[in-house]
């Protein structure tokens, strides 16, 4: 389910059936013009990623708002991630998972209260290519798999 009017009047209503939450991590670039585009590319490629995997398991899984932070103070961001995650914890999410490409996301995962699904990005392209489309559909089987081991 997404962070809409419509699907959250669902949620209430069947959220005994909803135990997987997933937050977009989407970090802010400002400094360089190559950054801010590459960054927006960034985004743009995690919605893509985090509504199929919604899609693939609509009514399992709630797709939270995204969290957006500014790419430089990740110990400061822990604090605020956390504080989102224990938010949430209000709501029956038995499982809570971070997604992004960022790499340094890596170095603070076990200060996280959710699992992070961290995967490598690609380059910028179209993200309406047929070589864009088949590599986020691999990443998606991927993840969907190591959500369900935790399910299990």
């Amino acid at each position: 389910m997404q962070w809409t009017k419509s699907d959250m009047e669902l949620y209430v209503l069947e959220k005994e059936y909803v135990d997987t939450l997933v937050i977009p991590l989407i970090p802010l670039y400002t400094e360089v013009d190559s950054t801010i585009v590459n960054g927006a590319f960034q985004r743009e490629l995690n919605h893509l990623t985090t509504h199929l995997l919604e899609k693939d398991y609509r009514g399992r899984i709630l797709l939270a708002p995204d969290y957006n932070y500014i790419a430089e103070n990740y110990e400061e961001e822990i604090r605020r991630i956390n504080q989102w995650i224990e938010k949430f914890n209000n709501q029956p999410a038995a499982h809570v998972f971070l997604f992004t490409f960022d790499t340094k996301w890596k170095r603070w995962e076990k200060e996280l209260k959710g699992h992070l699904l961290w995967i490598p990005s690609m380059s910028d392209r179209n993200l309406h290519s047929s070589e864009t489309r088949s590599y986020v559909k691999e990443q998606v089987l991927q993840m969907s798999e190591l959500i369900k081991a935790y399910w299990e």
